[in-house]
């Protein structure tokens, strides 16, 4: 498996990096995340979760966390047996009520763990990816949305006014990436 990873990334140049602890059952776990521009998807068994920058025309969907911090790549973990388009369905649905509608792969979060895997620890382990899409909102439909502790709030707002906030690493390469694509 780490030399389809390292295959899969030959020639590819991360476009922001980032060090993070993320915790599991009180085991913290040391990470270290790149994000990758790329119309490719990573290998299938190591993308655990899809997310999204939702355009609507010239406006992409602002996600207010419970830290009150905006973001922009909704979504969420796959579960079992799904595909990586249908997570991306679900979670957005979930989370904002939208359906979408012409998705596009503009890129990849790229985690590799720095620490030996924790006993039952069930997720891929040293490697695993986030697929990044862009997509069209479509319909809404408020009852599609499930209650989320680290979701308060879900709106859209002009692009050229979000290129200008305080967004997390890598988000602006993601937001402009997804106006080129969209224009294409």
């Amino acid at each position: 498996m780490f030399s389809s990873v390292i295959g899969f990334l030959r020639g590819k140049t991360a476009v922001a990096t980032h060090h993070r602890t993320w915790e599991w059952q009180t085991t913290p776990l040391p990470l270290q995340e790149n994000i990758y521009l790329s119309p490719t998807l990573p290998p299938d068994e190591l993308i655990s979760s899809a997310r999204v920058i939702l355009r609507r025309g010239d406006e992409v969907m602002v996600i207010q966390d419970h830290q009150n911090e905006p973001y922009i790549i909704p979504g969420g973990r796959r579960e079992p047996g799904e595909t990586v388009l249908q997570t991306l369905h679900r979670e957005i649905g979930e989370e904002t009520g939208w359906t979408v509608q012409e998705t596009a792969v503009i890129g990849f979060y790229h985690f590799q763990h720095l620490a030996p895997q924790p006993d039952g620890y069930p997720y891929p382990h040293p490697h695993f990816f986030w697929a990044i899409f862009t997509a069209q909102a479509d319909q809404y439909d408020p009852a599609r949305i499930e209650a989320d502790y680290y979701v308060t709030g879900a709106t859209f707002h002009p692009i050229r006014e979000v290129l200008t906030w305080q967004l997390g690493y890598g988000q602006h390469e993601l937001l402009q990436t997804a106006v080129k694509t969209q224009k294409r």
